[in-house]
């Protein structure tokens, strides 16, 4: 019996590790066909973006070259050959596109004008002129094949418009050429991978007149032969398809896309080998995985199923004690993060409240509901700040620091406090101290600011004192003295413990988590500093400590990331500004705060639409919320910088409940001029706009 025991169960085993092997190779097979797809989805959605893209460049530097074009055409029928050439070469037209204007007769002599000279030319031979020329009665820009220029050899893509007079009788051709290069460069060649291509063709002749990336030789180039033209026909104005490359031989995916205005359209191809590579090393990790998986599965078979198990039920054990902190971590994070959008509205209106015709007690109220607001979101940043300590994620910036004004900065910021319970607050910084430091301000002036208040909370008369005197190597030590209750030695230990206080009376007496001590010491420590406290129970205490901060010379100051625009402005302009923002509470505080400050603002509620809103819309300013659905704030960012001037010129003021220096920097990265915390602040919000809107010319 004991042996049919032990031969069942190693039937058992066999038809386990047979199913589980079934399993999971049929998984990896699974897996690799979605990975499949999902990678040719991503290619097409690419492809679109590229051509969408690329189809807005060319056609607004088609509608620059045909507005010149027809300004002169109209000049030229009502003052002649001679005074449009004057004109022409004293305005500098042919700088709208970079290129140079040929004013004709209707037999092709006249005057050639660019940059460098004015010359007579003549273009009778030009296929572009003859095809103007030929225009029954109809005065279209011609668009010609690309082809070397006379004077410098160099690729030229040639326009032409007819001059008619009022009857409609030619008297005269105005022609244009810019450099072909002029249309390959409006996007870096990763947007597509290695083997991409963006490329312009006619829909009337199906000639290349520019292709990304350069080539010799691909400008001219009929495609025929290509499967566009049916595609074309199948489905009008844009698309996709795949085909091998009738120029170099390469398979893509192709999206095309036609311009409403020209007879041009847009193709925009990803490589089958790029698609095929970008997923190559996901397909690699899943079949070791598959086979690890499997020779795991064959080791049990020998016996060993005993021992492994007990090695991996440790393994497990393990890791789900990392992942169980971490989790932990994680929540706290993200709570933070949630709390803070409805807090955004609760703080908002308060403020918004605060300043309507309210009769006590309401006015009491609202105030009493503002400093409930305040009390919480400093909890919540204490949140935030432990979790991130804890799941290792804090990040420090290495800017330079005023260090006079840092230290004056958070005085001045808890003198309120001590005035309010009348109290001293003093400050003394050592005349050896240098101007300028390196280190991170935010976290300098966190720390410092906590053990301030801290001080103020615990003293009941007497006063605060805020020493600041350099240390051995560089370092700088900062003192604050206080006239208060006092820690005594045997409780000392227990205030950097998070989540503890001396006395279970204090979180009801003087408020707090016992988070901020816990947090600041932490922050010290990651700053590769010194924390620590002298007191005696009843004799006041002095918390201090010590951070590397080296000097550096003016010549090197980079003082945070945002330039200072000066002076608000005087607030008697309306602005048009784009808002950003999905949550609805967030959209009607944020609109209530500019109608309050006198401007006009348009909502939407992804970023998606803040690009679209973008093109379509000249703005004096972009408020930007960083989360949002469909597209998120630093991709519309990037989008909005990639469109040409002067759109592309608007200030982006970004909306972001993490102010962290990461977040800030992400920001700057995406092309964002400056950032507003959330909960949004009213003055720090109206004094961000009046900056940004100095850059923002008035409209006239």
């Amino acid at each position: 019996m004991r042996h049919v025991g032990w031969l069942h169960r190693s039937i058992y085993a066999w038809l386990l590790a047979l199913v589980l092997l079934v399993g999971v190779w049929t998984a990896y097979t699974v897996q690799v066909e979605a990975i499949r797809e999902r990678s040719l989805h991503d290619a097409a959605t690419k492809a679109d973006a590229v051509s969408a893209a690329y189809a807005r460049f060319v056609g607004g530097n088609l509608g620059l070259i045909d507005n010149v074009l027809r300004f002169i055409t109209i000049y030229d029928r009502e003052n002649g050959l001679e005074k449009t050439v004057a004109l022409v070469s004293q305005q500098r037209l042919f700088d709208a596109f970079h290129g140079n204007i040929a004013v004709l007769d209707t037999v092709g002599k006249g005057t050639r004008i660019d940059k460098d000279e004015t010359r007579p030319t003549s273009l009778a031979d030009r296929p572009y002129f003859q095809r103007a020329v030929a225009e029954a009665g109809g005065d279209r820009l011609v668009i010609g094949v690309p082809g070397p220029a006379r004077s410098t050899g160099l690729m030229v893509l040639p326009f032409a418009r007819p001059v008619r007079d009022i009857d409609g009788k030619l008297i005269g051709v105005v022609a244009a050429s810019i450099e072909v290069t002029l249309l390959q460069q409006p996007y870096d060649q990763e947007a597509l991978g290695p083997g991409g291509v963006a490329v312009m063709i006619g829909t009337e002749d199906h000639i290349i007149r520019a292709r990304i990336p350069q080539g010799i030789g691909f400008g001219g180039q009929t495609t025929t032969a290509s499967r566009l033209w049916s595609e074309l026909d199948k489905i009008p104005g844009a698309g996709s398809y795949w085909q091998t490359s009738l120029i170099d031989g390469a398979q893509r995916l192709y999206a095309y896309r036609t311009l409403a205005d020209f007879p041009i359209v847009i193709t925009a191809g990803v490589a089958l080998d790029d698609i095929i590579a970008e997923s190559a090393q996901i397909r690699s990790n899943l079949r070791y995985a598959a086979g690890g998986v499997s020779a795991m599965i064959v080791l049990l078979l020998f016996g060993w199923l005993q021992e492994l198990a007990s090695r991996r039920a440790l393994s497990a054990e393990t890791k789900r004690a990392d992942a169980a902190s971490r989790a932990k971590s994680d929540f706290l994070a993200s709570m933070s993060h949630e709390l803070r959008t409805p807090l955004n509205g609760l703080l908002g209106f308060a403020r918004l409240l605060r300043g309507a015709p309210l009769d006590d007690p309401y006015r009491r109220y609202v105030e009493l509901l503002n400093d409930a607001g305040k009390h919480l979101y400093a909890l919540i940043n204490d949140i935030l700040d432990f979790s991130k300590i804890e799941a290792g994620m804090m990040a420090f910036e290495n800017t330079a620091i005023e260090l006079r004004s840092l230290v004056d900065g958070a005085v001045a910021i808890a003198a309120p406090a001590a005035a309010e319970k009348r109290l001293t607050l003093d400050c003394q910084l050592d005349d050896r101290l240098d101007t300028f430091v390196r280190g991170d301000p935010n976290r300098v002036r966190q720390v410092l600011l906590n053990l301030i208040t801290n001080a103020i909370k615990f003293t009941a008369t007497g006063g605060v004192e805020v020493r600041v005197v350099p240390a051995d190597g560089a370092r700088v030590r900062f003192e604050i003295q206080d006239t208060g209750i006092g820690i005594a030695p045997e409780d000392q230990a227990k205030l950097f413990r998070r989540f503890e206080q001396l006395d279970p009376g204090t979180s009801r007496s003087h408020g707090g988590t016992g988070l901020g001590l816990a947090i600041s010491a932490s922050l010290v420590r990651l700053m590769v500093g010194e924390f620590g406290v002298t007191s005696r129970l009843g004799a006041g205490a002095t918390f201090w400590f010590e951070l590397p901060l080296p000097a550096i010379p003016h010549t090197e100051l980079h003082l945070g990331i945002l330039a200072d625009r000066g002076e608000p402005r005087d607030r008697t302009r309306r602005l048009s500004i784009l808002v950003a923002e999905d949550v609805p509470m967030n959209q009607m505080l944020i609109q209530s705060l500019l109608d309050t400050l006198g401007h006009h603002c348009e909502i939407v509620g992804d970023g998606q639409q803040a690009v679209e809103a973008a093109a379509a819309t000249r703005y004096d300013l972009i408020l930007m919320d960083l989360q949002m659905p469909i597209m998120n704030g630093l991709d519309a960012a990037r989008a909005i910088r990639a469109f040409t001037a002067p759109a592309s010129l608007v200030p982006i003021i970004a909306l972001t409940a993490n102010a962290f220096a990461e977040d800030i920097a992400a920001c700057k990265q995406a092309g964002m001029n400056d950032f507003v915390p959330k909960p949004l602040d009213f003055d720090r919000l109206a004094l961000t706009i009046d900056r940004w809107a100095e850059a923002v010319p008035a409209e006239t």
